[in-house]
């Protein structure tokens, strides 16, 4: 009796850990997740902006995974992964997590909603890129990444796709800017 080889498949934390020990690291399984997912996401988010500036043609079956990506890697998941403890080894995390709770909690889920808004803006504009999709007076953000939000999120369902890419995007900037370790 001949076996069969099996091909050798790692997760993407199990590869992560081999080659954080081979080069003597220590990035915990967890954390390693967390970066792959935040990288996803990021990916995901160029694409999209892309399409938003015409640098690339628009594919609505891109800009769906796009989307769905991010979807999927926000919510509940997110949370999840910056279950207590937050703070690790090899992690730009703060412990400001896990005294503001709700808070972070809040952004993930802000962030899986604009991300669904986009994707059925995908699914409702199959051919092109259309004007309803686009903010009204061109592509500048309101207020700024940074500047106060109103006390209830808008509905996404309820923007051009343009408007709620670029609230999803200041949804990450105002995490970043609460939730990361400073001076890295």
């Amino acid at each position: 009796m001949r076996l069969k080889a099996r091909p050798l498949v790692l997760s993407a934390a199990v590869f992560t850990m081999a080659i954080s020990a081979a080069t003597g690291q220590s990035t915990s399984p967890k954390v390693a997740e967390r970066q792959q997912d935040m990288k996803a996401m990021a990916g995901a988010a160029k694409i999209i902006d892309a399409m938003f500036k015409g640098t690339s043609p628009y594919d609505s079956r891109a800009f769906k995974a796009a989307a769905e990506s991010i979807r999927v890697h926000s919510g509940n998941k997110l949370s999840a992964l910056f279950g207590a403890p937050v703070v690790a080894e090899g992690t730009k995390a703060s412990a400001s997590i896990e005294a503001d709770r709700p808070t972070f909690d809040r952004l993930a889920a802000e962030l899986a909603a604009y991300a669904a808004a986009l994707s059925i803006a995908a699914d409702r504009n199959p051919d092109v890129l259309s004007p309803g999709m686009r903010m009204p007076g061109g592509d500048a953000m309101m207020g700024g990444p940074l500047a106060k939000r109103k006390a209830a999120a808008p509905d996404p369902m309820k923007m051009p796709a343009e408007h709620a890419f670029h609230m999803m995007l200041q949804t990450c900037t105002s995490c970043h800017a609460k939730f990361r370790v400073k001076g890295e």
